[in-house]
């Protein structure tokens, strides 16, 4: 059971607004926790979690002061638990199943995709990456059986449209030399070398 039940995050093309947005989002109402800052691409981004009347109310506030610099937006009264721990970064382990990718273009989809397909699918969610170091993007990736995996990309694509879907991918059973590599990272500079026995270097 989350501490926060609640949690809204809204995405900003001016670094100003959001900083103003999360000043008045802080003020209106009794937010548990917030998180703000810069992204790539000149983003700036502002998370608050709490109970379900306060992130609202503050989500809301947030919304009118951002007026025409809001990108995008999400408010979630009751977050799925693997998509919150994906957010804190923390990552599952992946198995030798069916793998599927999302990438969009924005982080307040990314977030409303993937909790509405963990709480409709029996699949794992095994990462979220947000903006940084993916040039703004958002990407998730899913690991379970076939079916599974493949309803949680249709579901995804369908809650959050074409507009900001960059591209999804199924991997109906990914080679255990590539589960090691998504264990450690997704990130290729903190990866390592792996020597694939069977193969010449």
């Amino acid at each position: 059971m989350n501490k926060y039940p609640a949690l809204a995050l809204i995405e900003f093309s001016k670094i100003g607004t959001g900083i103003l947005s999360g000043d008045t989002m802080v003020k209106s109402a009794p937010i548990s926790v917030i998180k703000s800052g810069t992204v790539h691409n000149g983003k700036y981004l502002i998370m608050i979690q709490g109970s379900v009347a306060s992130v609202e109310e503050a989500y809301l506030q947030g919304l009118r002061v951002g007026e025409n610099d809001v990108i995008d937006k999400v408010f979630l009264p009751n977050i799925h638990s693997q998509v919150l721990d994906a957010i804190k970064g923390k990552r599952q382990q992946c198995k030798q199943e069916s793998l599927g990718i999302i990438e969009v273009l924005s982080v307040a989809s990314i977030i409303l995709a993937t909790d509405y397909a963990i709480k409709t699918t029996n699949t794992n969610l095994i990462e979220i990456r947000l903006a940084d170091d993916i040039g703004g993007k958002a990407f998730a990736i899913f690991n379970g059986k076939i079916e599974e995996v493949q309803e949680a990309i249709s579901i995804s694509k369908n809650k959050i449209g074409e507009q900001v879907w960059i591209k999804d991918t199924l991997i109906p059973n990914i080679h255990f030399e590539m589960v090691k590599q998504l264990d450690k990272t997704t990130i290729f500079k903190n990866n390592e070398f792996i020597s694939l026995s069977d193969k010449e270097i």
